[in-house]
C-alpha cells in the first residue's frame, strides 16, 4: 500500500465508509435495505458489521492483530511518502524492498516512511507518522512522538536512513519501521538500492528474536554495531551483487573500500570493542569483513539460516558456537591477528 503526504487514516464506524463497505455485499446489503431478510443474509451482515466495528481504522479503535513476529506472512509492507518525494522514488523502494523480501523471507509488520528533503514537508510526514502510531496504538501519546529524538525533519536535513523496530512490554503494536530519505544516500545514486537491503536485513535479523524484553533482544543482537550492522552491510552487497545489470566486479570493488579502516584501529582493539558514536563506521566495515570471513569458513546457510534459527534458544554465543564451531572470541581473535594481516589479494579471494 502507498500513501501520500495528504492521506489521514479515517475510521470505519465514519457512516459513510461503512456504507461503502456494505455497498459491496451484494444481495445481502439489497436485503439489509427492505424487504425479507434470509437468516443466512443476517448472519453474515451482522459478521462482517462487527468485524469492521472490531478491526477498523477509528482513532479511538486499537488494529487487532495476532502476533505474527519472526514468522513469514504474506501481508504487504505499508509505503509512506512525504508530499515532496516523487512517485519514482516510492517505486524503487518498493523494488529493493521486494528484492530483499524475495530473497530473505516477508517479515513484518512493516512500514516504509520516506522523506524527502524538504523540512516542511518532513514536519507534515511527521504529524501522519504520530497519526498512524496513535490509530495502531492508542496508549501513544501525540506530544511525546511529535518531540521524539531524530524525526523526520533530521532526515530531511542530514539524510541517511534507519530501523526503529517496535517491540517491547509496554507497546501494543509491535511491527518494523524503515525510514529512507531523499539524500546520503538519494535515490538516484546507486547506494540507496543497497541501503534498502541493509535496512531489511536488520528486519530479518530482529524478527528472529521473539522476546519483548528490552535486555534480551539487546543482548541477543549485541549491543556495539560489529554484529548487526556488519551483518547488515555485508548480506545488502551481497545481495545486490548478484542483481541482474550489476557490474561483475561490485563486490569486490566495495569490499576492498572496506578494508581501508583496519587502518583506523586501536593497538589491541577488536571490532566487538567499538561502539557506536563517530568511530562506528570502523565496526560497520570490518564488521562487514567478519560476517565474509565467518561465511568464507562455514557457510552462508550457517550464518543466515543456522545462526538465526538458533539466536533465542541457545542465546548468541551457544547459536554462534552451534553454527561456526568455535567460539566467538577465538574467531574474532584469527581475524584479527591473521586474517587482516594478509596480503588484499588474499583477503579478496574469500569474496565472491
Amino acid at each position: 500500500m502507498i500513501f501520500s503526504a495528504g492521506f489521514f487514516l479515517r475510521g470505519s464506524n465514519n457512516p459513510s465508509n461503512l456504507s461503502t463497505t456494505l455497498t459491496g455485499l451484494g444481495p445481502t446489503f439489497a436485503a439489509l435495505q427492505g424487504g425479507q431478510i434470509p437468516r443466512a443474509a443476517m448472519k453474515r451482515a451482522s459478521q462482517i458489521i462487527i468485524s469492521i466495528l472490531a478491526f477498523g481504522h477509528g482513532a479511538n479503535c486499537a488494529v487487532a492483530q495476532a502476533d505474527t513476529w519472526g514468522k513469514t506472512m504474506t501481508r504487504a509492507a505499508e509505503f509512506y511518502a512525504a508530499s515532496d518525494v516523487p512517485a519514482s522514488q516510492v517505486e524503487l523502494t518498493k523494488q529493493w524492498h521486494q528484492v530483499a523480501s524475495k530473497a530473505w523471507g516477508n517479515f513484518g509488520p512493516l512500514e516504509f516512511w520516506i522523506v524527502g528533503r524538504s523540512e516542511k514537508a518532513a514536519r507534515e510526514l511527521d504529524r501522519k507518522y504520530c497519526a498512524v502510531r496513535k490509530q495502531k496504538d492508542p496508549g501513544t501519546i501525540l506530544h511525546h512522538c511529535l518531540n521524539r529524538s531524530h524525526n523526520f525533519t533530521d532526515y530531511a536535513r542530514d539524510g541517511s536512513a534507519g530501523l526503529n523496530t517496535r517491540r517491547n512490554e509496554q507497546d501494543k503494536w509491535s511491527g518494523f519501521i524503515i525510514t529512507m530519505s531523499g539524500k546520503n544516500p538519494g535515490p538516484k545514486e546507486e547506494d540507496y538500492k543497497p541501503v534498502v537491503l541493509h535496512e531489511y536485513f536488520h528486519v530479518y535479523q530482529h524478527a528472529h528474536i521473539r522476546s519483548r524484553k528490552e535486555q534480551t533482544r539487546k543482548s541477543l543482537n549485541q549491543t556495539n554495531p560489529w554484529w548487526s550492522e556488519g551483518g547488515a552491510e555485508y548480506m545488502a552487497q551481497l545481495l545486490y551483487s548478484r542483481q541482474k545489470g550489476v557490474r561483475v566486479n561490485y563486490l569486490k570493488e566495495v569490499m576492498q573500500r572496506k578494508l581501508h579502516s583496519s587502518g583506523s584501529l586501536r593497538e589491541g582493539e577488536t571490532i566487538r570493542d567499538i561502539p557506536y558514536g563517530r568511530r562506528a563506521r570502523i565496526a560497520y566495515d570490518l564488521g562487514a569483513w567478519f560476517i565474509a570471513f565467518l561465511i568464507s569458513k562455514s557457510s552462508e546457510e550457517a550464518y543466515r539460516v543456522n545462526f538465526f534459527k538458533a539466536l533465542e534458544t541457545r542465546g548468541f554465543e551457544g547459536a554462534f558456537l552451534d553454527s561456526f564451531g568455535r567460539s566467538s572470541n577465538a574467531l574474532l581473535e584469527e581475524f584479527h591477528n591473521h586474517f587482516l594481516s594478509l596480503s588484499r589479494r588474499s583477503q579478496l579471494k574469500i569474496i565472491p
